[in-house]
């Protein structure tokens, strides 16, 4: 999992992450997760689906010539796909938006809640979460901080994450959203939202 940001970069992210806490006195988590879900439906869906297709294939250019070879031929490429679909790049390709969606969201509140606001005493938490096999970002503040920022804000802190990233520069991404978030933070509630220092979590990237 940390293959994808390089051993500075990591050093990099995290230094500015406690600059940020020390200056804002927000909590901020920032989690790259190998995936929000395993999707057992998904690897099943690509090898029907898939299976189905390479079949007509199949027939198209060879003939059956006994009855059961069609139903046969089927089952097996249908479970061979599976076992192809069971692959990051396969699975992607049998997710859909919506599922894609739910279940991110769904992650990234559990993540939000059990690593962040349920482990601190002042509760101003927020959190950035990077989904790898869905390509997802996840941007979610707490309560007090929900009173200034608005969703369309916290969608800028997703888009400038997405350039960086689409230029494999993951850590300029955390190092540039953390910023802004920084600036709005302290433009917004005037300078610190809240007193509560030392940092109560850890300050570093959790690779889930």
């Amino acid at each position: 999992m940390k293959k994808i940001l390089l051993q500075d970069d990591i050093q990099h992210v995290e230094t500015r992450l406690k600059q940020f806490e020390a200056n804002t006195g927000c909590e901020l988590l920032l989690v790259v997760a190998d995936a929000s879900d395993p999707y057992p439906a998904a690897s099943w869906r690509f090898g029907v689906i898939s299976g189905f297709l390479l079949s007509l294939c199949f027939s198209y250019y060879f003939e059956f010539h006994h009855s059961y070879f069609w139903p046969l031929t089927i089952l097996l490429l249908t479970l061979l796909m599976t076992w192809v679909g069971h692959f990051p790049w396969a699975k992607r390709l049998a997710l859909s938006d919506w599922e894609i969606d739910r279940e991110c969201g769904e992650k990234s509140v559990e993540y939000f809640h059990t690593l962040g606001t349920s482990q601190v005493s002042h509760k101003v938490t927020a959190m950035i979460m990077v989904s790898i096999l869905e390509k997802r970002i996840m941007v979610l503040v707490d309560e007090k901080l929900k009173t200034q920022i608005t969703q369309e804000e916290l969608n800028e802190l997703v888009a400038i994450m997405k350039k960086h990233f689409k230029d494999g520069n993951m850590g300029l991404g955390f190092i540039q959203s953390i910023q802004a978030l920084e600036e709005k933070i302290l433009k917004d509630f005037g300078g610190r939202v809240s007193d509560a220092k030392p940092s109560e979590l850890k300050d570093q990237i959790h690779f889930l």
